[in-house]
């Protein structure tokens, strides 16, 4: 019974959504049988007009507002025939109930009324009556229908029945206000946020060194920035911590990027190979730094902002068994800070 009902909800749904008109004008002929008892003709020609509204987001799909007329009725009351007219006016709410096809549909029917009979009746009064009753509809066209309706009238009065059988035209007027086709643009991806959890300037993607101290000047990988001297001609002889002026050029370049970044301090770390005692490696390491510094100085780098370090034998950067690491090993690097 459940799978039933919320079929019926889901057939009904169509009958509105999909109608493209507000209102629904229906004309009908067909013909009407009373019961025996009423003293009528069993079968009169009727014809009939109904206006519909259709409704969505409610239950029902249609309230419509009906006029059904007989031009000729005939009451025979004791061998004596009286003719004259019926009206019958009723108001319904009408409900699709099942579908048979996107065109053919079921739809039911249930309203209250009045019926005004001519005066000349004897054996017939005006009154009102409840009605119900079922349906095919077919759509024809986006604004034209075929309805084949039967209905059930039962006068309140003695409970008569008065049994309609029709065929209506249905005629949509009034055109739905169709809302426009918005066609939306392509959705753009955002651009993934770029974070730099070392704050040292350079997004994590292209940090090669992701854990730089504070305050550490780094290069376009996020690594400390380090200029080695070695590299730049300041490589020492065994044993000497002298600047030759052919090199002292070269450490032209520190202070000119000193100058450049007047808020930087430089750090000049002095480095041996491994020959030698490791007390006097380290002294001459730290002779070397300072002999860079005092170079810096002549180029007019503040003194309070280069400091010294030496590391002896410690940190070596080649292979101290060969000739030519042990050339590599003596250097002295800078490193900057802000």
């Amino acid at each position: 019974m459940k799978k039933i009902a919320i079929a019926l909800v889901a057939a009904s749904s169509l009958f509105a959504v999909d109608a493209a008109y507000n209102y629904e004008v229906t004309p009908t002929i067909g013909g009407v049988r009373t019961e025996g008892n009423l003293d009528f003709n069993r079968d009169q020609l009727n014809l009939g007009l109904n206006v519909a509204k259709n409704l969505e987001g409610v239950f029902i799909d249609q309230i419509q507002l009906g006029v059904d007329y007989v031009r000729k009725a005939r009451e025979t009351v004791d061998g004596t025939t009286r003719n004259g007219r019926a009206l019958r006016y009723h108001i319904d709410a009408v409900k699709n109930i099942f579908d048979f096809t996107d065109n053919l549909g079921l739809y039911g029917l249930v309203g209250v009324g009045y019926e005004d009979l001519s005066s000349t009746f004897v054996a017939n009064e005006d009154g009102g009556f409840g009605q119900y009753g079922l349906g095919l509809r077919y759509q024809v066209a986006e604004n034209f229908a075929l309805k084949l309706e039967a209905r059930d009238a039962i006068k309140f009065e003695h409970a008569d029945h008065n049994f309609f059988y029709t065929l209506g035209f249905g005629i949509g007027l009034g055109a739905k206000n169709v809302a426009p086709v918005v066609v939306a643009a392509p959705a753009v991806a955002e651009a993934p946020v770029s974070l730099d959890d070392d704050n040292d300037g350079v997004v994590n993607e292209l940090d090669r060194c992701p854990n730089t101290p504070a305050g550490v000047v780094v290069d376009e990988h996020g690594c400390e920035k380090v200029i080695v001297l070695r590299d730049l001609g300041v490589n020492f002889a065994f044993d000497s911590y002298k600047v030759s002026d052919a090199y002292a050029k070269e450490i032209k370049k520190v202070a000119d990027f000193m100058s450049e970044n007047p808020d930087y301090r430089v750090v000049l770390a002095g480095h041996t190979d491994s020959v030698g005692k490791e007390a006097y490696n380290q002294k001459l390491s730290e002779k070397r730094a300072n002999a860079v510094a005092e170079t810096l100085k002549g180029y007019g780098v503040d003194a309070d902002k280069i400091s010294t370090v030496g590391y002896g034998e410690l940190r070596p950067v080649a292979d101290n068994k060969t000739k030519e690491g042990r050339a590599l090993n003596r250097r002295v690097e800078a490193t900057f800070s802000k």
